[in-house]
């Protein structure tokens, strides 16, 4: 019996086969297409809402400079997994996760253009959350949290990103989405709450500590970082260089990012998934 029979026949109470998972995939990329735009635009804007507040809550654990590297790195890590948490959990529609739309387009269950439709929406509308979240951080006067420091981590980790070269971005970008899309993939399988946190966390907690870029939660950090120290004018005595923290540096940035978590996504999960667990037809 083959490794495809055996998963499709498999019998599990507690998680769908990868076979299975495959599947629910594709109906989940049919029905994203068919999401009318009101509803598509609102729950977009709550995803750019909760990425968003994952990155703050991690940007509270950079603040702390008494933490070592990799102690910051992995909390910081285990602190931004609220976003995608809250994304997969209470539902919203993030631009990275929806790279997986791609299975479905595969097997001609829906068509390029209503895929890039929803994808263009979609990003758009995590902008939107993500630029609402930043300004009331920035009348909640959050950055003078902790003498200050708090403002500064968010423009140390906004140049931080801003300073790299487009392509280690893109490569970076590769990289994370192949993960965020490994935890959104695998909470397809689970049923229950607990297991859609379970596997959400880890692979988060990776991408962040490594280092890698997600678009989304780019289009918080980036802004922030540039917010903080245009607008607020929070004093830095940090080490970075913030001479291309501005808004240029923010679109450098998120389209190399972009670009990276599609390829990430769509290809390093998407299609090789799909190869191997599509269902083939008679």
């Amino acid at each position: 019996m083959s490794v495809e029979k055996e998963d499709l026949q498999a019998v599990n109470p507690i998680a769908l086969a990868p076979a299975q998972i495959e599947a629910k995939a594709e109906g989940i990329g049919v029905g994203k297409t068919q999401i009318e735009t009101p509803r598509l635009v609102a729950l977009s804007i709550l995803a750019g809402l909760f990425i968003g507040s994952g990155a703050l809550f991690m940007t509270l654990v950079k603040s702390d400079s008494s933490l070592s590297f990799a102690t910051s790195s992995v909390l910081g890590g285990l602190c931004f997994s609220l976003g995608l948490i809250a994304v997969i959990v209470a539902g919203a529609e993030l631009f990275t996760g929806n790279s997986l739309m791609v299975m479905a387009l595969f097997s001609k269950k829906i068509g390029v253009g209503a895929m890039l439709k929803n994808w263009v929406i979609v990003w758009l509308g995590n902008l939107v959350g993500s630029l609402i979240l930043v300004c009331v951080v920035a009348c909640a006067g959050t950055a003078t949290l902790n003498g200050g420091a708090f403002g500064q981590a968010m423009m140390t980790v906004a140049a931080g990103k801003i300073n790299l070269a487009w392509d280690t971005i893109f490569f970076r970008a590769i990289g994370c989405n192949f993960l965020v899309c490994l935890a959104v993939w695998m909470g397809f399988g689970g049923k229950s709450v607990i297991d859609k946190i379970f596997t959400t966390i880890f692979p988060v907690m990776a991408f962040v500590a490594l280092g890698f870029e997600h678009c989304v939660a780019n289009m918080f950090f980036l802004p922030m970082g540039v917010v903080a120290k245009d607008v607020l004018g929070i004093a830095y005595t940090g080490s970075a260089d913030l001479a291309n923290l501005n808004w240029g540096g923010v679109f450098y940035n998120i389209s190399a990012a972009t670009l990276g978590n599609i390829v990430g996504g769509a290809v390093f999960i998407g299609l090789l998934y799909w190869i191997a667990y599509r269902k083939k037809e008679a």
